[in-house]
């Protein structure tokens, strides 16, 4: 009669009636093999690394145009509180030759409220321009301020 009773070998590995190979179960009955769960693997590292990937590349292509910053700068040069309702803002804007830019001024009170703000525009033709605007405001002003230019 044979031997039909499976064994260990010395490795600690189960082994079949012949002792040759290990013991497996059906193919399909428990799950995936061991395989396909390195296949499956693989790819989800591969998506994985791809979107980090994708992220860091968006990250990067925004912090280059951040840091790359306007071309259009402006500065207060000086400003003149006018009366109750006027204050008078002069800027100096340094902008290419060939580029139309404006610029945001506006006036806080005393307490900090803002009480006028207009934009002004600035044509293409001079690099540099120093503008002097006369801003409306709804009380007395007590600052002159760029907010910013483009």
């Amino acid at each position: 009669m044979a031997d039909t009773s499976q064994g260990v070998s010395p490795g600690g590995t189960p082994t079949g009636p012949s002792g040759a190979r290990p013991v497996r179960p059906p193919a399909g009955r428990y799950g995936r093999t061991d395989a396909e769960r390195s296949r499956t693997g693989r790819r989800g590292k591969r998506i994985y690394y791809t979107a980090v990937g994708l992220v860091v590349a968006v990250v990067v292509a925004i912090a280059w145009k951040y840091a790359a910053g306007s071309s259009v700068n402006g500065e207060v040069q000086t400003f003149q509180v006018v009366s109750d309702h006027a204050v008078k803002i002069t800027l100096t804007v340094s902008k290419p030759s060939d580029k139309a830019a404006s610029c945001t001024v506006r006036s806080r009170d005393a307490d900090g409220n803002e009480v006028g703000r207009v934009t002004v525009s600035i044509p293409r033709g001079s690099g540099d321009a120093t503008p002097t605007v006369l801003l409306r405001t709804t009380s007395r002003g007590t600052t002159g301020e760029l907010v910013g230019c483009s």
